[in-house]
């Protein structure tokens, strides 16, 4: 799997394994399919995939622990994990204590990222900010990011973080453009990673994309995923848990595209949203 690098040093694979829906979604579904999450999860590694992306938010912990349980016995060394503090858990004990129960459901002792996942006004950003230093001083975080964040706030969080803030994790595909405005080019311009989420959501074929399929031979899906990680300073996380579709992914990524193409997409794919699900705040 090629990787992009800043200037710190930090370095992150173009695609990586999301694990929303792992479990359930806000909360752990009992009849969840464990067994076949957890099979996802081996076969993605199996495949090329070394990043996993999870959070405490997701299915209340559980998510968590389906990736702790699928990488029990694989070399830490073999495979990076991102985990996120929810917006509920914003203070500085709080903050501890959410890494400290997010490590004991991945079963290790550190996270090569840890993410700001979702804003809360009415706790200052510098007290959660300064405690996820805390974390990275003591080695519980390699590194630290945001998810989310505006371009105004994510230039404060800069300010503020003693710790490089290495990634934004936002909204961002063929679809939903929001980024481009200012974070995109704000990222590009200030060594941040901008990690897209949900590339392959509400995609259609048209003219344009049905050309451009052809004449790579491939889906629309890998087009999607193969146009967001030409561009500099982005990856993706892609929550597939299908073999093929994972497969799939990872071919995208090795994938060419020509610089035209790449503006053409920009400008003429159809129906473009310019707000998130998930407003940058």
């Amino acid at each position: 799997m090629k990787n992009k690098t800043l200037k710190n040093g930090f370095s992150i694979p173009l695609l990586g394994l999301g694990t929303w829906g792992f479990g359930g979604r806000e909360f752990h579904d009992p009849e969840n399919n464990d067994v076949r999450q957890i099979e996802a999860i081996e076969n993605a590694m199996t495949s090329g995939i070394t990043w996993i992306d999870t959070a405490e938010y997701y299915a209340d912990g559980y998510a968590e622990t389906l990736v702790g349980t699928a990488l029990k016995g694989a070399k830490r060394d073999s495979y990076q994990l991102c985990s996120k503090v929810w917006k509920n858990h914003l203070r500085r004990d709080d903050v501890w204590r959410a890494a400290e129960n997010s490590l004991n459901r991945l079963k290790t002792d550190h996270f090569d990222l840890y993410l700001y996942h979702q804003i809360d006004e009415s706790v200052p950003l510098e007290e959660t900010l300064n405690a996820m230093n805390e974390l990275v001083q003591q080695k519980i975080a390699e590194y630290i990011g945001v998810s989310n964040f505006n371009t105004k706030r994510l230039e404060r969080a800069m300010q503020i973080s003693e710790a490089p803030i290495v990634v934004n994790q936002v909204e961002y595909s063929l679809v939903c453009r929001e980024p481009e405005k200012e974070l995109l080019p704000f990222c590009q311009e200030n060594d941040v990673i901008l990690q897209a989420w949900r590339p392959l959501q509400y995609l259609k074929n048209c003219p344009l994309t049905d050309r451009l399929c052809e004449k790579y031979s491939i889906s629309l899906q890998q087009l999607a995923i193969a146009w967001l990680v030409a561009q500099n300073s982005v990856t993706t996380i892609s929550a597939s848990q299908n073999w093929n579709h994972q497969w799939d992914n990872i071919s995208a990524v090795n994938l060419q595209l020509d610089g035209d193409d790449i503006e053409l997409l920009r400008r003429e794919y159809p129906d473009q949203r310019e707000i998130s699900r998930v407003p940058l705040k």
